[in-house]
Order: C-alpha cells, then structure tokens, then sequence
C-alpha cells in the first residue's frame, strides 16, 4: 500500500484515503492515467468496510481527480497542478475560519507566521 490509515486518528477513514491519493499525486507516485486498486482492494488492504472506500473514490470522482473505467477500475484522470490546486481550495476552507478567529483576537500575522514556520520545521 502506498500510504498509511490511522485508525485512531479523528479525520474519517475516507478521508485519509482521499489524501493519501492526493499526495500520491503531488508526488507523481500516482500520474494521469494510472489505476488505483479496486475498491475491495484497497478495503482488504486497509481493513476496511468496501463502502468507506467506495464512498473516498466516488468524491475523488466528483472533485474530477479519478474516474471509473468500466472493467479497468478507477484511474487517476488529473495531475500533480490539478491537485495542488484542489489541494489549496480545501487548505483555505479549512483555514479560513480559525485564521479570522485568530485576526479577530490581536493575532499578528507575524505571530501566525512564526507559529507555522514553527510547525513546519518539527516535520523535517
């Protein structure tokens, strides 16, 4: 399997399947026209319920970054900026609100900026 699922980790399972493609993607582990594993698959890899895997395929399909082939699975149909970009939509949905919240109390930007650089440099 190309990336892990946290069973113990408070992002839902279909979720993490969904990133871990995506990062697939940005790594170019993954490119345009490659297949992913079929839904039992990638369920019987992972431990998990087929449903919770079909469910991260069919919003991979929505968001346009994989589509199903009949009887060659589903294959990845964008790349690495294609990604990104979707990538960098959700990051701002999900930042947006505590950032304003933050804003709202006297965080500095600058403090912001220490705090993510800060972060940053613990993952290396």
């Amino acid at each position: 399997m190309w990336f892990d699922i946290d069973i113990r980790s408070p992002l839902p399972i279909y979720d993490q399947i969904k990133r871990g493609v995506k990062e697939e993607i940005l790594k170019e582990r993954l490119k345009e026209g490659d297949p992913l594993p079929s839904i039992r698959e990638m369920a019987s890899q992972i431990r998990v319920n087929p449903n919770t895997v079909a469910r991260a395929y069919r919003e991979l399909e929505m968001e346009g970054l994989i589509m199903a082939r009949q009887g060659l699975r589903y294959i990845v149909v964008s790349d690495k900026d294609q990604v990104r970009d979707s990538v960098f939509e959700s990051l701002f949905t999900e930042l947006r609100e505590p950032i304003l919240r933050l804003k709202k109390s006297g965080i500095s930007l600058e403090r912001l900026l220490e705090v993510i650089e800060k972060i940053w440099k613990e993952m290396n």
